[in-house]
């Protein structure tokens, strides 16, 4: 039985001696190690590539977040001036209406009319008193 088992080994082995084996062994790992690189290095560049996008899309968000913050800062001065010319204007059209009350009230040709205004409210200017 042993005879026939090394028999069946001697064929089968009988052209290839030992050095055969560890070259074909040091290939194989050579090959495994070269392709487990080549995995590395296209993991290293697919981070490389997110990392470019990260930097290319945060770039954009910042440009995009100062032109608001420079479009908002306009409006507000903007809106500043506005409310302050509306402000003044409806300050005119108030003292227009006093005005224009007292007017009336001159114009009443009734001396004993109670809507008459004997005294122009226009005497202290530095108050609001204005008759409506």
């Amino acid at each position: 039985m042993t005879e026939t088992i090394l028999s069946v080994l001697l064929a089968l082995l009988g052209g290839v001696n030992i050095f055969q084996f560890l070259f074909l062994r040091a290939t194989k790992k050579k090959y495994e190690a070269d392709a487990k690189a080549a995995e590395t290095a296209a993991e290293h560049g697919r981070v490389d590539l997110q990392q470019d996008q990260y930097d290319y899309v945060n770039a954009q968000l910042t440009k995009i977040q100062q032109e608001y913050y420079d479009l908002a800062a306009k409006y507000r001065e903007t809106m500043t001036n506005h409310l302050q010319e509306i402000d003044n204007k409806c300050n005119e059209i108030a003292e227009l209406k006093s005005k224009l009350t007292y007017f009336k009230g001159l114009r009443c040709y009734c001396s004993d009319c109670d809507n008459r205004i004997y005294e122009s409210p226009y005497k202290d200017h530095s108050k609001n008193n204005f008759a409506e």
